[in-house]
């Protein structure tokens, strides 16, 4: 029971939902809030579409393919190379249409920092394996510190603790789970907060 209820939580914030969540927060917590329901549900659908849809179909038909072993885990550092490129290409691409859709900086800079997590994730892969659920809970953790500075009488102060609370904890999951080792995760939660940080000087 302990062992479902600890890996249930490791999926829920798997790396390929970061931008989906991140997209949530920005709905919710943030003048976006506003719009209708339907607005709210096209851009969650776009970014469901490039960020986690497109993605899981990629790992599907390589694992069909021969070129990954272990599905969406990608557990082996080997079966995340094609993978990670192609993910990078699907960031770039959600980040420019979102960018042509005219979403505002304060939303935008975490797509652009996906794609550049990504990028950093797919050079890093030929050397060393580090943790994806770090990175993408670290950077969902930076876009919560964005919206609070910018909207903070919309942004609660649980949500900015509660997403470090759950970085750290999905952190130390994978470490119980023997997916990563502490470097592994502390490494990919400071790549997840440099990137998206940088995303946000720079868009």
């Amino acid at each position: 029971m302990k062992l479902t209820v600890i890996k249930t939580i490791s999926n829920l914030f798997h790396p390929l939902l970061s931008m989906p969540w991140a997209a949530v927060l920005i709905l919710l917590f943030s003048p976006y809030c506003l719009l209708p329901l339907w607005s709210k549900f096209l851009l969650l659908s776009e970014v469901l579409l490039f960020c986690l849809i497109l993605p899981c179909l990629v790992i599907y038909l390589l694992s069909r393919c021969g070129v990954v072993k272990n599905g969406v885990a990608l557990r082996d550092r080997s079966d995340r190379v094609v993978p990670l490129f192609v993910q990078f290409l699907l960031c770039v691409a959600q980040a420019m249409t979102l960018q042509n859709q005219g979403l505002p900086y304060w939303a935008l800079f975490c797509f652009w920092g996906g794609a550049l997590l990504t990028f950093v994730f797919f050079v890093v892969t030929f050397w060393w394996k580090i943790s994806g659920h770090s990175a993408g809970n670290a950077a969902l953790a930076v876009t919560s510190l964005i919206l609070f500075y910018h909207f903070p009488n919309i942004v609660p102060s649980w949500l900015l603790i509660g997403t470090i609370v759950i970085t750290g904890g999905v952190g130390s999951i994978r470490v119980y789970l023997e997916r990563h080792t502490m470097a592994q995760v502390v490494v990919g939660a400071l790549a997840g907060a440099v990137c998206m940080l940088l995303a946000y000087a720079l868009v």
